[in-house]
């Protein structure tokens, strides 16, 4: 059993590998930039873009799993090449966006959408993870916040689920390492329903200051998101966060159900990472 972990640069793509290797398991880390990716000892880091079909046979050789974020460019290709290749499983990190009324016409939940359609049209055992806010989309505040100034930030009274990302990975490392949940699709959310600003009055509290947020005009909106945004989905990012506004949603999506453990608070992320924002 190989277990191919694709985005392995990425935050959970990242955190995965190193934990199902910890745990005895034989991973292969895949990223566009093999030469840039930290795999734990004796992990191999092998090329993959998604988009290119000539990187998938090579990265696929020998995979019976494979951990997927979502490209739709080239999915159909590359899961012809995962079928003959003998992949039995993939586990994709889809997103909350694909829930959305627009979601047909919104760029980020469409992105996604592709990804899952095509997916559960193949002839593979599939699980699908839809995550909503990460507690890491306030890094993006960290250099407002080290320089005392208000923080941007369009939509402040949208409210999130917030998940603390190793609940995610928890999450993914139980789809690949058993089949409780084969054929699932599963919404994944933090213990805790909570407004921007109330992330930042967590914030707040821990480094003993008052954060302000202010709500940018929209111009100047899309101009901070796409800083860290890919500039196709800056607008979807808004149109899901202007949802998230008038949409109520209660903390019923934790990862406890599905790990046995308590779901971790944005406060808990928040302390573990502090140093980011001082």
């Amino acid at each position: 059993m190989t277990i191919l972990i694709t985005g392995s640069r990425g935050g959970i793509g990242a955190g995965l590998l190193h934990r199902l290797s910890a745990s005895g398991h034989d991973v292969r880390a895949a990223s566009r930039a093999p030469e840039q990716a930290d795999p734990p000892p004796g992990v191999t880091a092998v090329a993959l873009d998604l988009a290119d079909a000539t990187t998938f046979a090579p990265a696929l050789a020998g995979v019976t799993d494979v951990f997927l974020y979502a490209e739709p460019t080239g999915i159909e290709e590359f899961l012809d090449a995962a079928i003959s290749a003998g992949v039995r499983r993939m586990v994709l990190l889809s997103s909350d966006s694909v829930n959305l009324r627009n979601a047909e016409h919104n760029a980020l939940a469409r992105h996604h959408l592709l990804v899952e359609r095509a997916l559960r049209a193949a002839p593979l055992t599939s699980t699908v993870l839809r995550p909503g806010g990460f507690a890491t989309m306030t890094l993006g505040w960290a250099e407002s916040i080290r320089a005392d100034r208000p923080v941007e930030q369009a939509y402040p009274e949208a409210c999130l689920d917030v998940i603390h990302p190793h609940d995610i990975i928890a999450v993914a490392e139980a789809s690949l390492t058993s089949h409780t949940l084969d054929g699932e699709t599963i919404s994944l959310g933090g213990p805790e329903v909570l407004s921007f600003r109330d992330q930042a009055r967590i914030l707040g509290d821990l480094l003993n200051r008052e954060i302000e947020l202010r709500a940018p005009a929209p111009e100047q909106a899309a101009a901070h998101l796409s800083t860290h945004v890919p500039a196709p989905l800056v607008a979807a990012v808004l149109d899901y966060w202007a949802q998230m506004s008038d949409r109520r949603i209660e903390a019923s999506r934790s990862a406890e159900r599905i790990t046995g453990r308590p779901g971790r608070t944005f406060r808990q992320w928040a302390t573990e990472n502090l140093a980011s924002f001082r």
